[in-house]
């Protein structure tokens, strides 16, 4: 009995001492030895494309093994894989340049907030590694496809650039709606559907030309338009619709154009005859808005065609049909103002009403087109909408690379290391 109560005095106590010490008994730095190993293994591969700017700041810490350098990396290290290496204060000088020559762009990077001192903490904690990175692992599917292949090792060259930089634009999309989506891949051309994360279809699209660039961002689809009108925005007009009619006086007729004082549809409509359409293509108006707004009206020569999918958002950006079927038959399609032109919008539509996603059944819909009078029908639910840049795209058939369309790969700059790596 002595001996048993010996024996339970002695374990409480060594529960007490290891309680003053804390739950973990790493170094002075916090570092266990697992944790050490664990993580020297994640940075020797660079399991999560992560290391970047950490490069020098690691070499250093294989010279001095000193883990207050260690320290240092994970923090950048986890810095990185939240937010990616791409300098995106630098990048965002490099868009406003771009855009003071009238190029179109925009990308949006979606960040996390990365506090060192709850990284240190979870370290010291006795968190594994892998424990500690995991709030940071980006949500987007794409990521982990084409992590196993950055981790394989068996793509080099040009390809290893493309593979390596859509992995750090993975990382920085939205991580919300990744169950059933709509995925609109720039450099491919190509929107596909995923429901419940399964895809159930994809086809070909046109994107935005280099200088009128389809915006890189995230948003919901909330409702359709049939029978479209086309409300042309003041770019687009002084660029291109204003100066077509001073070459040709009927061309707005011809086009089903109506000149209106706003877009709504049912103001009292201007006679073009009665405009000086050469004036508004001055300078003075060059940045001012048109006291005059074109619309075209519903018609099978409507650019926006039968249909649009309209996934509100500050850009004016939608996917729809077009007049123009031929350019599906190229392989570069980087054609439109901006907005995503399908192959197959009437396919979409049907899936979209048969499936239950719209307020209406298929037939009634089909009616509604039939009108050629526009309507507009409600998504029950809101679609998350991505449109994406992979220059590389993994999917079940394999790793696929594609062109730089926009040259994001090549002046997307990278953070650079610190002097106190160097």
């Amino acid at each position: 009995m002595r001996r048993s109560f010996l024996a339970l005095a002695a374990t409480t106590l060594l529960l007490l001492l290891a309680g003053c010490a804390g739950p973990h008994l790493g170094d002075a730095n916090g570092w266990s030895d697992s944790q050490r190993m664990e993580f020297e293994k994640v940075l020797a591969s660079d399991a999560y494309a992560s290391r970047c700017q950490l490069t020098p700041l690691y070499q250093k810490y294989l010279r001095t093994r000193d883990t207050a350098i260690l320290s240092k990396i994970l923090v950048g290290y986890t810095e990185n894989l939240a937010n990616s290496c791409i300098d995106i204060p630098a990048y965002k000088k490099i868009e406003k340049e771009r855009r003071k020559r009238k190029i179109h762009t925009y990308f949006a990077f979606h960040t996390q907030s990365v506090s060192a001192s709850s990284v240190l903490s979870d370290l010291r904690s006795g968190k594994r590694i892998e424990e500690i990175l995991a709030p940071y692992m980006p949500a987007n599917p794409e990521f982990s496809r084409l992590l196993s292949y950055y981790r394989s090792g068996s793509v080099s060259g040009e390809n290893h650039r493309k593979l390596f930089m859509s992995l750090q634009r993975a990382k920085v999309m939205s991580d919300e709606g990744w169950e059933t989506y709509f995925l609109v891949n720039i450099p491919e051309f190509k929107v596909r559907f995923f429901e419940n994360g399964q895809l159930r279809f994809a086809f070909p699209v046109v994107v935005g030309q280099k200088k009128w660039q389809t915006p890189i961002f995230s948003a919901e689809m909330k409702y359709v338009v049939l029978n479209p009108t086309w409300n042309v925005p003041d770019n687009i007009a002084r660029a291109e619709e204003i100066p077509n009619l001073l070459r040709r006086k009927d061309y707005f007729k011809r086009k089903r154009m109506v000149v209106l004082r706003d877009y709504s549809i049912d103001s009292k409509p201007v006679d073009p005859r009665t405009v000086n359409w050469r004036k508004y293509l001055s300078p003075e108006w060059k940045k001012k808005e048109l006291p005059y707004k074109l619309i075209q009206l519903p018609g099978p020569g409507n650019a926006l065609g039968r249909v649009k999918f309209m996934f509100p958002n500050k850009h004016s950006v939608y996917m729809h049909d077009t007049n123009m079927k031929s350019l599906f038959k190229r392989s570069y399609r980087a054609y439109s103002h901006g907005c995503i032109r399908l192959a197959k919008p009437m396919m979409m539509l049907e899936y979209l009403a048969t499936h239950g996603y719209l307020n209406h059944d298929w037939p009634t819909i089909q009616e509604k087109l039939k009108t050629m009078k526009l309507h507009e029908v409600g998504l029950r639910t809101p679609i998350p909408v991505h449109i994406a840049y992979f220059t590389a795209y993994a999917d079940d058939s394999g790793l696929h690379f594609f062109p730089d369309v926009y040259g994001f790969d090549k002046i997307m700059p990278l953070k650079k290391p610190s002097e106190e790596g160097r």
